[in-house]
Order: structure tokens, then C-alpha cells, then sequence
């Protein structure tokens, strides 16, 4: 069963993995223009990130969020699914965390920092 948490502590966390000082690589899956239309359209939407970190030993994250629109409310508001799949020294562990955000501004500045971070990362050749 997941856990739940707010939409900033989920952002946060992805923020805190994208500019971690160990980061030796990035990778996205999906890119925001597509994810605003498909959002536009369907009132669903999703992007996946994998950043691997050198700290000792190899880590990857790999990070899946899920975003799916409440019709049933005026607000516009809806759920976040954050599943975080970490992969260190052959193990394995994954979390899934559920948030609500209250309207699509909510939603769109969040995704907006996160990728932001990835995109500010790459562009500096940080990872």
C-alpha cells in the first residue's frame, strides 16, 4: 500500500537526488511538452528519471510519477503516484508514495522545478 505524503516533500526528494554532488548521470524517459498535452488531453500524464550516483559504490534511482486528474471535482485538482526504485550493490528496493495536488498551477509549478533541476544539471555538465 502506499504512503502518502504532500507533492512538496515528493518534489523535494526528487530535487534532493538530481543535485546531489554524487550525481555521475542523468536520464529522462519523457519529455514536458509531451506530458502537457497528454495532461491537456486526458487529464493523465507521467515521466520517469533514472540518476545514478558514484558515492562509494554505484546507485541508481529510478523515479516514476504517475498524475491523473480528478473529473469529478471543478478544482482541477487530482492525485501524484511517486514510485522510487533504488538499485544498490545488486538489491533492489522500491517505495511508492501517493500525494494530492489542489490545482493544475500546483501540479505544473511542481513538475516545472524538477525539471528545471535535471535540464540546469545536464546543461552544466554535472552529470
Amino acid at each position: 500500500m502506499p504512503m502518502k505524503a504532500s507533492l512538496k516533500s515528493i518534489v523535494e526528494d526528487m530535487l534532493a537526488k538530481i543535485e546531489d554532488k554524487h550525481v555521475i548521470g542523468l536520464i529522462t524517459y519523457r519529455h514536458y511538452a509531451e506530458e502537457l498535452a497528454l495532461y491537456e488531453k486526458f487529464g493523465r500524464c507521467g515521466f520517469a528519471i533514472t540518476v545514478v550516483m558514484a558515492n562509494g559504490g554505484r546507485i541508481a534511482y529510478h523515479m516514476l510519477v504517475e498524475v491523473e486528474k480528478d473529473f469529478r471535482h471543478k478544482e482541477a485538482g487530482g492525485t501524484v503516484k511517486y514510485m522510487l526504485l533504488k538499485e544498490e550493490g545488486g538489491k533492489r528496493t522500491l517505495n511508492v508514495v501517493k500525494a494530492r495536488y489542489r490545482t493544475r498551477k500546483e501540479l505544473l509549478r511542481s513538475v516545472e522545478r524538477v525539471r528545471r533541476s535535471f535540464y540546469r544539471r545536464v546543461l552544466q555538465g554535472q552529470a
